[in-house]
């Protein structure tokens, strides 16, 4: 049984590639083909930037969870954000995987444990209300633009029952329900070769520690905001390249429903096939044509493939490196 479990992420990958195999055919591979020839490098390059700048600002959001006597630097947090969304995305990994991943390379660049492991939690806290609220914006736009959209209601009850949610995570964190995370970062701790129980109090004194300085989970959450309006601006650019003369609301409209349906999808590695099709959907509503909305999405999926495969590469040389050290 547990053998079968762990072939699922691999059948639903398989399934997204299916789909977008089957959405290009469809579509017409030449119209996909001919809309994603038009991009000049110019503009793949600005696209490019625009995503390197939101991962920084990520960093940025996670720096400000870390307790400042032992905290890592803006750049190394940078570096693990950028190392958590590559594995998370293209390694056949959970995203549970991507946030261990990212935790570890913190630690390894001189974050105490603890620090980094419970900033990672309160990082993936924020970053999650950051994005119901950034979803509501986009619901609020929706509403107004198209009215009768019959994506709004939904949406609108998935993102009630997601507030709730969140209220849920964060009181999780602490007093009884704090158990259930200590158990989670045991867990993510004991990949790094250091999760015994010696670890369990000292990592629930960094999560105190952080959600008692609400200035800075503030702050952090802000960040994450302005980067989740950071991904509309980066759509608005590659509808652009495409020539598509998408107005930034728009863009914060289509984000923002894209995500709100894609995190439904959180355990299809990547999310392969289902941001396509999603692509496709939503491009309906801003009467974008179906081949230019799956354009974006594989555009986006090449932006996603540049920037990801020096992360892994160097990430790769790095554990190597400490592996023949131990040796």
């Amino acid at each position: 049984m547990t053998k079968h479990l762990k072939l699922l992420p691999a059948v639903f990958a398989l399934g997204g590639v299916a789909v977008i195999t089957g959405l290009v055919i469809y579509f017409g591979a030449a119209d996909v083909g001919r809309a994603l020839v038009t991009v000049r490098r110019v503009d793949f390059l600005l696209y490019l930037l625009a995503q390197i700048v939101i991962t920084l600002g990520l960093g940025l959001s996670w720096r400000m969870l870390l307790r400042s006597k032992r905290r890592g630097s803006f750049w190394l947090c940078a570096w693990g954000r950028a190392v958590r969304d590559a594995t998370g995305e293209f390694l056949p990994f959970s995203q549970v995987g991507g946030f261990v991943l990212g935790a570890r390379v913190v630690a390894m660049g001189g974050v105490a444990l603890a620090d980094a492991v419970a900033s990672t939690l309160g990082d993936v806290t924020t970053e999650f209300l950051a994005q119901l609220a950034f979803i509501g914006v986009g619901l609020a736009i929706l509403a107004d633009k198209v009215p009768g959209s019959s994506l709004f209601m939904p949406v609108a009850i998935g993102l009630c029952v997601a507030v709730f949610a969140g209220v849920g995570l964060i009181l999780a964190q602490r007093g009884t329900g704090a158990k259930i995370f200590r158990a989670l970062a045991q867990k993510i701790a004991g990949t790094t070769g250091e999760g015994t129980s010696s670890h369990i109090d000292r990592l629930q004194e960094s999560l105190d520690s952080i959600y008692a300085r609400r200035d800075r989970l503030a702050l952090g959450a802000s960040f994450h905001l302005c980067c989740w309006f950071g991904t509309a601006g980066a759509s608005y650019v590659g509808f652009r390249a495409l020539g598509v003369p998408l107005s930034y609301i728009d863009a914060v409209c289509l984000e923002s429903m894209l995500h709100a349906i894609m995190a439904l999808a959180f355990f299809v590695p990547g999310r392969v096939g289902i941001q396509e099709a999603t692509y496709t959907l939503l491009g309906a509503i801003f009467g974008i044509p179906p081949d230019i909305a799956l354009s974006l999405s594989l555009l986006r999926r090449a932006r996603d493939f540049v920037l990801a495969v020096p992360v892994l590469i160097a990430w790769q040389g790095l554990e190597a490196k400490k592996l023949k050290a131990a040796v």
